[in-house]
C-alpha cells in the first residue's frame, strides 16, 4: 500500500515533524481512523505496518485510515510526552484540522483512535482528557502513568468526563521501581502499578477499559505481539 509523506509545522510546539498517512486498504473513504504517536518506534521497532497488513488480509477487517506522527526529536519527546499542554493543543488544534483538510471523512469517522506506547501512551491519555470527544478510543501500550507521581491518574479521578474508551496493557515483568531514566527523571512507581492504578480510576468513573497483562517486559517485541489485539478491540469490537 502506497503511503503519503508530509511535513507538519506546529506553532504550539515550535517544531516540525514528519507525518505518514496510509490510505484505506480498498481505496474508499475510511470509516475509522487510527493515529499512532511515536511513529518511528511503531514503524521501525514494533513493525506496525506488518501488523496492519496482517489484519487487512482478512476481508472482513474494516477500512481504516492510519496516520503516524513523528516524535520530531528525542529531546522533544522528553518534553512533549509527560502531559504537556502545547502537545495536546497541537493534536487538537493543528494535526486534526490539517488531517481533516486532506481527508474530510475524518470528521465523521465512527472510530477515532489515538495510540501510543510507554511515554506516548501517557501522552495519548492526556490528549484525550484535554480534548473530550475528539477521540473515541485510546490505546496505551505500557503507558507511563507513573509520571509525576501519577499526576494524570489524579486528573482523571477529578474530571467529570466524558471519557474515551481505553485499551491498556502492561508486561508481567514491568515491576521495577526507582528507575533513573535520566539525570533529572526518576520513575518511583513501577509500570504495572501505574497502569493498574489508572485502570482502577477508569473503572471507578464508569469506564470499562480493556486491560491486558502480557508475559514480558517493557519492549517493542512485546508490544508487537499485543498490537493486533489492541487494534481489533478498537476497530472491530
Amino acid at each position: 500500500m502506497t503511503e503519503h509523506l508530509h511535513q507538519l509545522r506546529s506553532a504550539h510546539l515550535g517544531n516540525e515533524r514528519t507525518i505518514w498517512i496510509r490510505p484505506p486498504k480498498d481505496g474508499t473513504c475510511a470509516g475509522k481512523l487510527v493515529i499512532f504517536l511515536d511513529a518511528e518506534l511503531y514503524r521501525e521497532k514494533v513493525a506496525a505496518l506488518e501488523v496492519i497488513e496482517g489484519l487487512e488480509a482478512d476481508p472482513a477487517f474494516p477500512s481504516v485510515l492510519y496516520v503516524f506522527v513523528s516524535y520530531a526529536t528525542p529531546e522533544a519527546r522528553w518534553i512533549e510526552c509527560p502531559c504537556h499542554p502545547p502537545f495536546a493543543r497541537f493534536i487538537a488544534e493543528e494535526l486534526m484540522p490539517w488531517l481533516q483538510g486532506l481527508h474530510p471523512e475524518v470528521a465523521t469517522c465512527a472510530e477515532r483512535v489515538l495510540a501510543g506506547l510507554s511515554y506516548t501512551g501517557l501522552a495519548a491519555a492526556y490528549v484525550a482528557l484535554q480534548a473530550p470527544g475528539l477521540f473515541t478510543k485510546v490505546i496505551a501500550q505500557s503507558g507511563s502513568f507513573w509520571s509525576a507521581d501519577g499526576w494524570l491518574i489524579g486528573q482523571y479521578r477529578q474530571a467529570p468526563g466524558p471519557f474515551s474508551q481505553f485499551y491498556l496493557d502492561v508486561g508481567s515483568k514491568e515491576d521495577q521501581e526507582d528507575v533513573q531514566h535520566k539525570e533529572d527523571l526518576i520513575q518511583e512507581m513501577s509500570q504495572i502499578e501505574g497502569v493498574t492504578r489508572f485502570r482502577d480510576v477508569l473503572i471507578a468513573k464508569g469506564v470499562s477499559p480493556r486491560y491486558v497483562m502480557f508475559e514480558g517486559g517493557h519492549d517493542c517485541a512485546a508490544w508487537k505481539r499485543t498490537l493486533p489485539g489492541a487494534l481489533r478491540w478498537a476497530l472491530v469490537g
